[in-house]
């Protein structure tokens, strides 16, 4: 006879017989099998099988659109190895590719954030559902059981899923209202003013678009897909709630309310069903978008992160073959890397390259934002063309003739082109890792180089590089006349050169500015103070050729780097230090191309190692407020700021105060990528405005570590004489010899 317990369960002979807390977790355990929802419920097999016919469809477009970008893809001429460092490439693609750590630096950069992490959770939920239904009996058929969608991870997984729908509305809703808000055109100064500049998300003009799908989605289509994708979804989970009735549903704490209201409305069996359909439509038009609208950056964004460049920031890759070279640089779209190509094809067109960018900011003609959008639709618009010609030639045939637009006259425009000062804040802010600068400079050496057009102030600059060693074509035997009685040795003139500790690279601005001449007397005054053994190559000096390069003629580079590596090499200098952030790049980063491989340090670290080591001891307080400025060859491309900014705070007195535009976001002064050495056209001086933005700190000197940023900054200054300006402006150099008693 059976027996019971006081749980009212009856034991039967022959059978295991349950403690009271045994049987207690036995139910427990049965009981949390129970917390959980039956997947598919309420479906009939005709949706599934719409369901599942989509998911092939889907995986199809991404195979079809897949293969339309790689042939577009790889049309361009082919790369150096973009493989190696596998792991390293591998990390920079997960952590700023797919973790988005780029993304978050920028001003709304968490918005965009908060619903991406909100779809990805998404998707992974969609993810774990699939496994534990149809995964779940593939894999029951060899042994292994892949349920675990219910009891306590059920809840959980409710709260999460609740949690990611909200974060995905809330957010792809500021981000619409913002987008909506910068590009109407009944838009306030004031509205500008709260949520940013319109030139973030403005889009080139409507000529250089093509007439295609993906420009007709735009972002807003996406955008719309999400939210109802997101919607939906929380009026499924509330319908499933309203027909079914569970008894745990505090844990989806949003679906059961808006199951409550859809119960007050009538909702019932049939409107889950047929909302489940819609849902799932919604969803699938939404991943539609993915490979062909511009969410397409989800998925090449972790690919052209992965195969960027690796190497030291703000290297040109130098023309190695100038004797069996038929051309030189870049003039049709075709003749970009593929790398190039993809880095077209990536860009999510957010804006960010022109945050900081001295052109876009001033109203000059180069947007880099625009330039490469309107490059890629040059791209697709020629593929077609291209293709019949890879054909033709494949096939022997008659090539076709391009009728269309130019991409050097038409597309990018050479205005554009000579616009940019090579600063790099278009490759700083980049999410994405486009790499602009190369390609910009790519056109400089076709203009150059094939073609003689090129700003006619350049002229100047590139003979007198040629002839006198220097952009300003003054007379090479005056190199040294800024060192006249000064007792500082030449490397020619000593017998022993073992004892040098440094080889002082002045620069071409060094020794013959006027201004930049006391630099250099600041500099040798400060070294001969701490005891060290230094030389200058006087007469044999040459302008390290960072004009010549930057303004597209590469020969001429080539030629005066070689010279310059030659007497280099002769003296075997143990290190260099200079002053001018542009020759420290290319002694240190650019001659390694061609054979030159030296330790060079800038004045900032130099004066910095002083300093740490006692043989500098800044004593005199200089009791004033100090704004640094960072050259952005140094700050941006080299990644030093730390140094100057260690100087500076070594001097009693000093506050040393920094604008939001400071290190690695400086602004340029507008001398860089040669454009010192020609004339600024369009806009608002760029000088003129990074002069605004330092002087918001209120400083009463502004100290900067570059020749050609004195020169900018103080011709800045001067321009608003006029208006009662008092803010000088002095090297590091010269602050430093100033605390340290030097006259």
């Amino acid at each position: 006879m059976p027996s019971e317990n006081r749980f009212g369960l009856k034991h039967f002979h022959g059978y295991p017989r349950f403690t009271e807390k045994s049987l207690f977790c036995y139910l427990c355990k049965d009981m949390n099998h129970l917390v959980t929802r039956q997947i598919l419920w309420n479906v009939p097999i005709a949706f599934i099988v719409v369901m599942y016919a989509l998911l092939f469809v889907l995986l199809c477009a991404f195979a079809w659109r897949g293969r339309y970008w790689w042939r577009r893809v790889t049309l361009g001429t082919p790369e150096e190895s973009r493989v190696d460092q596998s792991f390293r490439r591998l990390w920079i693609a997960l952590t700023e590719g797919v973790g988005e750590g780029t993304v978050v630096r920028e001003s709304w950069g968490w918005i965009h954030y908060t619903f991406y992490v909100a779809f990805v959770g998404l998707f992974i939920g969609t993810s774990i559902v699939f496994l534990n239904s149809d995964l779940r009996y593939a894999a029951g058929l060899v042994g292994f059981d892949l349920y675990f969608y219910f009891g306590d991870f059920y809840l959980f997984f409710k709260a999460a899923m609740d949690t990611f729908f909200l974060a995905l509305i809330l957010g792809v809703t500021v981000v619409a209202a913002r987008r909506l808000i910068l590009v109407s055109p009944g838009a306030t100064r004031s509205s500008l003013a709260r949520f940013g500049r319109p030139s973030l998300l403005s889009s080139p003009p409507q000529q250089k678009l093509l007439d295609n799908l993906e420009n007709f989605l735009g972002y807003w289509y996406p955008l719309l897909m999400l939210v109802l994708a997101a919607v939906t979804g929380l009026m499924l989970e509330g319908a499933r709630i309203n027909a079914t009735h569970p008894s745990f549903t505090e844990w989806a704490y949003v679906g059961r309310q808006v199951g409550w209201i859809e119960g007050v409305l009538g909702a019932g069996i049939i409107f889950h069903r047929w909302l489940w359909l819609t849902h799932v439509l919604i969803v699938y038009l939404l991943l539609f978008a993915f490979p062909f609208s511009k969410l397409r950056h989800f998925l090449f964004g972790p690919i052209n992160l992965f195969f960027r460049y690796l190497g030291p920031g703000g290297r040109l890759k130098p023309i190695l073959n100038f004797e069996t070279a038929e051309t030189f640089g870049v003039s049709k779209i075709e003749e970009f890397t593929w790398k190039q190509l993809l880095d077209m094809a990536s860009c999510l067109e957010c804006g960010r390259c022109t945050i900081n960018c001295p052109t876009a900011t001033t109203g000059k003609a180069l947007n880099p934002k625009f330039l490469v959008i309107e490059q890629r639709e040059h791209l697709l618009d020629k593929t077609p063309y291209l293709l019949q010609t890879k054909a033709a030639a494949q096939e022997g045939g008659a090539a076709p003739f391009w009728t269309g637009p130019d991409m050097i006259k038409d597309v990018a425009t050479e205005q554009a082109i000579w616009d940019c000062t090579n600063c790099g804040w278009c490759e700083e802010g980049c999410p994405v890792g486009i790499a602009h600068i190369q390609r910009i400079d790519d056109m400089r050496r076709h203009l150059v180089m094939m073609e003689s057009r090129f700003p006619q102030e350049a002229v100047a600059a590139f003979k007198g590089i040629e002839n006198q060693g220097n952009p300003w074509g003054l007379a090479a035997e005056k190199r040294a006349d800024w060192a006249a009685g000064l007792g500082i040795p030449e490397m020619s003139a000593l017998d022993d050169r073992s004892q040098i500790e440094v080889l002082y690279w002045v620069g071409c601005a060094g020794s013959y500015d006027e201004r930049n001449q006391k630099v250099s007397r600041a500099l040798t005054a400060l070294m001969k103070q701490a005891g060290v053994k230094f030389a200058i190559l006087g007469r044999e000096e040459r302008c390290n050729g960072d004009p010549a390069r930057r303004l597209g003629n590469e020969y001429l580079y080539a030629t005066v780097a070689q010279q310059n590596i030659e007497t280099l090499d002769r003296y075997q200098p143990k290190r260099i230090v200079t002053q001018c952030p542009h020759c420290y790049h290319n002694l240190k980063k650019e001659y390694r191309d061609f054979g030159g491989e030296y330790e060079v340090v800038h004045e900032g670290e130099f004066l910095a190692e002083l300093i740490r080591a006692g043989r500098l001891r800044p004593n005199t307080a200089v009791d004033q407020r100090i704004t640094y400025h960072d050259p952005c060859f140094m700050a941006r491309h080299d990644r030093k700021w730390s140094d100057a900014r260690e100087a500076l705070h070594a001097i009693p007195g000093a506050q040393v105060t920094d604008v939001d535009q400071s290190k690695n976001r400086t602004y340029c002064c507008g001398a860089g990528g040669g454009c010192f050495w020609k004339e600024e056209v369009g806009g608002t001086r760029i000088n003129e405005k990074r002069l605004s933005q330092l002087e918001a700190a209120e400083p009463d000197t502004v100290v900067v570590s570059c020749p050609f940023c004195m020169t900018m900054i103080e011709d800045a200054v001067k321009s608003r004489s006029s208006e009662g300006e008092s803010t000088v402006t002095l090297d590091l150099a010269e602050v430093i010899a100033k605390s340290t008693g030097i006259r």
